[in-house]
Parts: structure tokens; sequence; C-alpha cells
């Protein structure tokens, strides 16, 4: 692999101009492509026409990394043990070797899931009350925290199905939970199981 450095020489396709460039290597500030975040500062295929940022050679993958890295999103609520346990159960029947690694990605795919379902809002909204009727039937229930970080465009899920549902955050996740429940843990063979491995395998790869 050649090392490249400020100043070298290149050719690129450049979508502005709508054809092969001349570009040159340079350090720019490089704006994600969801909008949510910047890689300051990293070595980058400039056109030389336009100015426009036509490219990243390999050497700034791992700084972009970084910097998509600092811009998640922490989330953190407060859950009773059961709905934590409920939570790791299905992580444990994706992959029993994940530990709680598969959380974020539980959580994660199952809001991309209900923010594309328009039947979900009643069914969110549902889930929660189930919860909410259990933790009131049963004293000395513990509590959990559950403590993730999160991109800034699940995190866009999560305030769109708030608003959509009326849910404070605490309350959506636990309606999240309540799918999971439905979808992962109760049925005996459940039918999205195999699919959410495929992404499992690549996130604990």
């Amino acid at each position: 692999m050649k090392f490249h450095q400020a100043g070298d020489k290149s050719k690129a396709i450049c979508e502005d101009c709508g054809s092969v460039v001349p570009a040159t290597f340079a350090y720019r500030d490089v704006p994600f492509d969801d909008g949510n975040g910047v890689a300051k500062d990293v070595l980058a295929i400039v056109c030389d026409n336009c100015d426009r940022v036509v490219a990243l050679p390999a050497p700034s993958t791992p700084a972009v990394v970084r910097a998509r890295k600092a811009a998640e999103i922490p989330l953190e609520v407060s859950l009773t043990a059961p709905e934590m346990d409920l939570l790791d159960l299905a992580a444990f029947r994706i992959d029993p070797q994940a530990g709680t690694k598969l959380r974020k990605t539980l959580i994660a795919y199952f809001l991309r899931r209900l923010s594309e379902d328009s039947d979900s809002i009643l069914r969110l909204q549902q889930n929660c009350l189930n919860f909410k009727k259990q933790r009131s039937s049963a004293a000395g229930i513990p509590s959990r925290r559950l403590s993730l970080k999160l991109a800034p465009r699940t995190n866009d899920n999560i305030r769109a199905l708030m608003q959509s549902t009326g849910l404070k955050k605490s309350q959506l996740i636990r309606g999240v939970i309540g799918e999971i429940q439905e979808v992962l843990v109760l049925p005996d063979h459940p039918k999205e199981l195999g699919k959410i491995r495929e992404i499992a395998d690549l996130i604990t790869a």
C-alpha cells in the first residue's frame, strides 16, 4: 500500500464536476454522510477544480472511525431487572457467547424496524402498559441501568418514536424490549432469528 501525504497528486471522479478530475491529497474537515458530526483534519483527496472532497484514502479510516465514535450519543435509562433479563435472554438466544455486546445491536435493530412500521405505535404503547402492570403487581423488583452509546441516526429513531407514541425515553425502550420479547423470546422458532444472527456475526466478529 502506498503511503500518501499532503500535496501528492492523483485523479478521481468528482460528482460536482461530473467527470474524472485531477486531485490533490490535502487535510480537510469531512462531514459524515448523515450530517451528524465531522471528522476533523483527515487526509482527503480533493478535486483541483472545485475543491470538493471526492474520496478518503485508506490511512484516514482510523481517524474517521474515532470521530464517528466520538459523535455517538449516550442512552441512559433505568429498567427493572426482569426487563433487562428479557433483553439479555434475546441476546443469548442469538449468540450465547456474545454476552451483553448485543444489547446495543438489538435495541438499534428494533428501533429501526419499529420506525419503519406504521402499526408500531399501538404495540409500543401496549408493551409499555404491560410492563407497568407487571411492575405494580410485584413488590421489591430491583432496578438496572441500561447504558449505551448510539449512532445519531439511531437516536433520531428514538426521538421520532417518542414523538409519535407520546412515550418518554425509558417507556419507549420498555416498549422496544416488549417487541423483542414478542419476536425473539416467546416464539419457539423465531422467524427473524437467522437474519439477526447474520447481523450479530458481523458486529461480534
